[in-house]
């Protein structure tokens, strides 16, 4: 059903936390990004889920933008898919490592001391425009331009210079022309309004019911980025958001791990030619476009270590690739994002934080308002953070929570008015920007 697939169950992301049977226990398991769920559940079971997963004790992965939930499944082929492709790509942490990877006040005491910046630089700051993502536009609230306009005026009122969209395919594939035309109605008004687009490949959530096999994949991936690039031609394009991510999409990964398709799924040259493909097709059509790939950063070197530090390497040396991105959602992803950098560098190529948020290693603590000094205080760090990398750019993902850490209603009342709130972060970001723009 359409709850389950827009959970985008278990694809593997952000990091190579070892998963059995469907079931993991790493911190960013426990860390619910439960906001998430309730803006990608765009309909009447949104509640009845998310009430179900703040009760459930069942062992919950974290993806970047998704989430596994085993409670929420009656079916297992999916899981099958998704479970092996990780166990492929992933070696288990201890637990002590799992339990580090919770960012804590006490981490960020103390990180602030040892990141700072050599010098002030201005940064592109890109937050993420969560109402057109994916298939959101597809079901309530977001089917709804009122909303969507109330939700992009919060993200403009940030101060940011650009706004992310992770644009599903789907209308096309569906020939849904009311999606395809808000899409193209809210990038104009993005871009007529003066702000840069950055746009990432979301695939579309059809393949989650009709999976492809790796070259059809491929080809339906290719034909995918060039219509986009053609139509919208953005500022920045990340091509491939995650490998690991689009996982549940392809067919033929088995529990064996000695199909073809799972040779190729975890091949660093399948994944290298495929980039290099897609940043050229994007060329040609929008030469003025920056394309990018991004990986979680905490799967580095704590996960699949056989695919992503090669693959980065591969990146860093094609012509058509101009950034780099790393998804940031602990603390395991921040130092080992730091650590690859010292030691593999970027070959001139920009350095973006595609993603990032925190996690915390409580349930219910992901939309607690009592997060919010956390929240204020990780946020000052990512800042800094970026600054002592020499980051050309970050992009904030969960920004719902800069509204509201309530869940997001599904009527358009309670949506208008979910967005006519501030928190304090959204705060603390507005100043960051604000200072940021006054940098050299």
């Amino acid at each position: 059903m359409n709850a389950e697939l827009r959970n985008k169950i278990c694809p593997i992301n952000p990091v190579g936390n070892n998963l059995e049977q469907s079931s993991c226990k790493s911190n960013k398991c426990s860390s619910l990004k439960i906001m998430e769920v309730q803006q990608k559940i765009g309909h009447t079971q949104s509640q009845q889920a998310v009430k179900k997963i703040l009760t459930s004790t069942t062992a919950i992965k974290v993806a970047t933008r998704t989430i596994a939930i085993t409670a929420l499944f009656s079916t297992g082929f999916i899981l099958v898919a998704c479970g092996n492709f990780h166990s492929v790509l992933s070696k288990a942490r201890s637990q002590n490592e799992i339990q580090s990877g919770a960012i804590t006040q006490t981490w960020l005491s103390k990180v602030t001391k040892q990141w700072q910046p050599v010098q002030q630089s201005k940064l592109i700051f890109s937050p993420t425009f969560i109402g057109m993502g994916y298939d959101n536009l597809e079901f309530p609230p977001y089917n709804n331009k009122a909303v969507l306009q109330k939700e992009l005026t919060m993200l403009e009122q940030t101060g940011a210079q650009g706004i992310t969209i992770d644009l599903g395919f789907g209308p096309w594939l569906k020939h849904d022309q009311t999606a395809i035309n808000l899409d193209t109605y809210f990038i104009n008004k993005i871009r007529s309004s003066g702000h840069l687009l950055f746009i990432k490949d979301a695939a579309a959530e059809v393949y989650r019911h009709n999976k492809l096999g790796w070259k059809q994949f491929e080809t339906a991936w290719i034909k995918r980025v060039r219509t986009i690039a053609a139509l919208y031609h953005p500022d920045y394009y990340t091509v491939i958001k995650e490998p690991g991510w689009y996982a549940p999409m392809i067919a033929g990964l088995s529990r064996n791990i000695n199909s073809p398709a799972d040779k190729q799924v975890i091949s660093v040259s399948a994944w290298a030619t495929l980039l290099n493909k897609l940043a050229t097709t994007v060329k040609q059509v929008s030469p003025n476009t920056k394309v990018g790939i991004c990986i979680p950063g905490d799967s580095l070197y704590h996960g699949k270590v056989s695919l992503y530090v090669p693959l980065m390497n591969a990146a860093s040396h094609m012509a058509d690739v101009n950034y780099l991105g790393f998804d940031i959602y602990d603390t395991t992803a921040f130092e080992d994002t730091l650590r690859f950098l010292r030691q593999n560098g970027t070959n001139g190529k920009a350095i973006w934080i595609n993603e990032a948020w925190d996690s915390t290693s409580s349930t219910t603590q992901t939309v607690n308002p009592a997060r919010s000094k956390l929240d204020v205080n990780w946020i000052k760090v990512l800042y800094q953070y970026a600054l002592y990398i020499h980051a050309q750019g970050v992009s904030p993902f969960f920004t719902n929570f800069f509204a509201s850490y309530a869940p997001l209603p599904t009527t358009t009342q309670g949506a208008l008015s979910f967005f006519s709130k501030r928190t304090p972060v959204f705060y603390e970001f507005q100043k960051i920007t604000s200072l940021n723009s006054l940098s050299p």
